[in-house]
């Protein structure tokens, strides 16, 4: 009788788009035929929504230890770092990283000489412990102090991201809303999740509020997701994403102003198409009172609302 050889072929986990084994050890048994890799890992997806001083932006990139796991791309020789508004991975995807506590780190990379300014060297914008659980998902987002105060200081905010919701219909779309504005109103923002119910320019054209947030403040909101009516699949309309300083009596869908907050008096608008079994992450970044106050004058770093795709 033919002896009958199984095989069994592991897959190699990427680790934050980059490839690591396993250490050796009695557990592991390295052959032609088998790889080993740790699967005690967690989903992470970095957030940058920290302001630099004075409201200019910056890059960073992310480490766990020594070992570099994000923004693998080069320009001009020097690495390129992930820039202020910004997500890592990109798209709906998760990092997979070892899980438990361990050293993270978000260092800003060198910014190389021109004719007239000379290279401004590497810097270190946060230091601190990435905690996770084997199998959980999680959002970090890297934030920052008040941008005209010296000096400004960076932390880390990580929100849980129980993927599971979408499970449970899958014919809704499921949303939460983040706030990550350090100097946010102390009242707080409130968010309108606003639907248009018919066609435009067909009378009558009727919109609704199907969701409000109220007075989220900073690091403020809801980390659970909730259901809402998703946008059909054959309509390209987007429901409106009204952020409004807490109380305010502006709740006007027609708004034209571009996503933004452009001091604490103001409210702005933006566009979002929810679809049946996504899962989003709306959340508002920025700097508060950045193009009025005058300090900065120039900064584009004005509140925004934005959002992310979690699955």
């Amino acid at each position: 009788m033919k002896n009958i050889f199984n095989t069994i072929v592991k897959s190699i986990v990427p680790i934050l788009g980059m490839v690591m084994f396993a250490s050796c050890g009695e557990e592991h048994d390295f052959t032609p035929y088998a790889t080993s890799a740790s699967e005690n890992t967690s989903n992470v997806k970095f957030i940058h929504a920290a302001v630099g001083a004075n409201g200019t932006n910056f890059q960073v990139n992310y480490f766990l230890g020594a070992e570099k796991i994000s923004s693998v791309g080069i320009s001009v020789g020097l690495p390129v770092g992930t820039s202020y508004g910004l997500q890592y991975p990109g798209s709906i995807n998760y990092a997979l990283v070892k899980s438990g506590d361990q050293t993270i780190s978000a260092v800003s990379p060198i910014i190389a000489a021109t004719a007239t300014v000379p290279q401004i060297p590497a810097v270190e914008r946060f230091v601190g412990k990435l905690v996770t659980e084997k199998g959980k998902s999680y959002t970090n987002f890297l934030i920052g102090s008040l941008p005209t105060v010296a000096p400004v200081t960076y932390s880390m905010f990580q929100v849980n991201d129980d993927l599971s919701v979408a499970d449970l219909d899958k014919t809704k779309a499921y949303i939460r809303f983040i706030n990550v504005i350090s100097n946010a109103p102390v009242v707080g923002y409130d968010l309108g999740v606003i639907k248009t119910t018919s066609i435009s320019g067909i009378t009558p054209v009727i919109t609704k509020e199907i969701q409000t947030y109220k007075n989220i403040t900073f690091k403020g909101g809801d980390e659970k997701f909730i259901p809402i009516e998703p946008q059909d699949p054959t309509d390209t309309r987007g429901y409106q994403l009204q952020l409004r300083v807490a109380g305010s009596a502006s709740n006007n869908p027609t708004l034209t102003a571009p996503a933004l907050v452009a001091n604490q008096a103001n409210s702005g608008t933006g566009i979002f198409v929810p679809r049946a079994g996504r899962i989003y992450t709306v959340y508002c970044r920025g700097y508060a009172g950045g193009l009025s106050a005058g300090a900065p004058s120039t900064t584009i770093n004005i509140p925004v609302i934005t959002f992310y795709t979690n699955k």
